[in-house]
């Protein structure tokens, strides 16, 4: 079995969900490899204190300012080769949960000819709700570890150096981010401005006084409904979330509720579209071996 070890970078804002991510790498990998960039105290401490991978000993903590994306995670690149962490890692984010496939793709990427660079799944992008998302994305899980890799580009930073050929899998896990509050949302909006990226901004509105309405009137627009169950390692976090929620999460599900006849049947040829480009990987051969219980 090929070992692998997880990359994570979290900042200084608290992540809700990363004692669920934690969980939900348990058996997935041996290692988890971080770049903790928020000032002391880290929000985070407690939570990687009382993980299984601090308790074994299998977590190694690099704390340094940020400065970008990519500067951060080649920090953990080079932590992971310094370790000789394994053959492979997982690319994760705080705000993402895994489900039981994660397990068995990670026992078996040591199956793969090494021309295979990496293996895509697709997440769930849920959106102001647990129980609406607004697509279903393509989204790189695991990556071979390489001398020639370097990461690059200060916000939606691309890895450089890989092996050619792209493995994509019919996997899907969980991303929550834009499950919490509207605030939390444009300060991650400001912060990617703020390196370079494009955004939606504020139209003048202060982060206190955000309308969510008005702010996410396109999203809503798009909102599907979930169908499926939520990863076993989330669903204690979504219960303890959902109170504190209720207000932006009911806007949302008003909102969906109330799409046009042709917005329904528009949302209903995408969510078609979404099922069949992550379903039909299984006819790979290759992909479907890696995920067969």
């Amino acid at each position: 079995m090929t070992r692998v070890a997880a990359h994570l970078i979290v900042g200084p804002r608290e992540e809700p969900f990363l004692e669920a991510l934690l969980h939900s790498l348990e058996g997935v990998v041996q290692t988890l490899i971080v770049n903790d960039n928020a000032p002391d105290p880290s929000p985070h401490a407690r939570v990687f204190a009382e993980s299984s991978f601090a308790r074994e000993g299998r977590l190694v903590m690099d704390r340094a300012p940020f400065t970008s994306f990519a500067d951060a995670r080649n920090r953990v690149l080079r932590l992971h080769r310094e370790h000789d962490a394994g053959a492979w890692a997982a690319f994760v984010d705080a705000d993402e949960v895994h489900g039981p496939t994660a397990a068995r793709i990670a026992r078996r990427l040591h199956l793969l000819p090494d021309e295979v660079g990496t293996v895509d799944g697709y997440t769930w992008h849920f959106f102001a709700s647990f129980d609406w998302y607004i697509s279903i994305e393509r989204r790189m899980a695991f990556f071979r570890v390489s001398d020639e890799l370097r990461w690059e580009g200060a916000v939606h930073e691309h890895l450089t150096g890989l092996a050619p050929r792209r493995l994509v899998v019919p996997y899907v896990y969980a991303h929550y981010g834009h499950t919490l509050d509207v605030r939390r949302r444009a300060e991650k909006e400001l912060q990617y401005a703020d390196l370079g990226a494009p955004g939606k901004g504020l139209a003048g509105e202060s982060l206190d006084a955000i309308d969510p309405a008005r702010y996410y009137a396109r999203e809503f627009d798009d909102l599907l409904p979930f169908r499926g169950e939520h990863p076993p390692a989330a669903r204690a976090t979504i219960a303890r979330l959902r109170p504190a929620l209720h207000e932006l999460h009911a806007l949302a599900d008003a909102a969906a509720r109330a799409q046009s006849p042709a917005v329904r049947m528009r949302n209903a040829v995408r969510s078609l579209n979404f099922a069949q480009r992550w379903r039909l990987r299984v006819l790979d051969p290759t992909a479907r071996r890696l995920v067969a219980p």
